[in-house]
């Protein structure tokens, strides 16, 4: 299999959601969301979060991730506010199979933020990336991940023991996956 193209900073928009690249603006917003507790338990971003850590994703790991073709990783904007983000991931060597990630911000949990964008970008995938496989991995207990993907359709396919070391830990987690066609969309936000 040939090289991935790369793939080109991509916007999309939903009634309420402004999902886009994130910029050098949202450094201060990266930081204040990966300190927060829940997203230091459920995802791996560096512990303790430092403002480095929001520097180097936000100037260098996203651009470059997008420029090489291996994620599309986006901003999620609610009311002017970075809420979310949204990432897919290829997975080598089949480019056809991408894994995607999530973090919401605390403000924004319970409103339908990350059902509503993760859809977007699952729908976006399929369509313009030509995917045919979205996974979606959570550790075994990420019960709000885990009602993100039974909402959208993803068909669980078990737990897989030891998959991820979090923390120096290895831990279990839930599988599942969703194929072209398979997309759930959700019903219209309550705000």
């Amino acid at each position: 299999m040939g090289p991935v193209p790369a793939i080109p900073p991509t916007t999309l928009r939903t009634d309420r959601l402004l999902l886009r690249a994130f910029t050098s603006d949202d450094e201060d917003a990266v930081l204040a969301a990966c300190e927060d507790a829940e997203i230091q338990r459920w995802t791996t971003v560096p512990s303790p979060y430092r403002r480095a850590h929001a520097r180097a994703f936000v100037r260098e790991l996203v651009p470059s991730w997008w420029a090489e073709g291996s994620a599309a990783v986006f901003a999620v904007e609610r009311r002017g506010e970075l809420a979310a983000c949204v990432g897919l991931h290829r997975r080598r060597p089949d480019p056809a199979v991408a894994e995607i990630g999530f973090w919401c911000a605390p403000g924004h949990r319970g409103r339908g933020v990350v059902t509503e964008a993760v859809a977007e970008v699952a729908a976006w995938g399929f369509d313009q990336l030509g995917l045919a496989r979205l996974e979606w991995y959570a550790e075994v207990g990420n019960l709000a991940s885990r009602r993100v993907a039974d909402k959208l359709g993803f068909a669980p396919e078990g737990v897989a023991r030891g998959l991820i070391a979090h923390r120096g830990v290895r831990v279990d987690v839930w599988c599942a996956a969703l194929l072209a066609g398979e997309l759930v969309r959700p019903g219209p936000p309550s705000d």
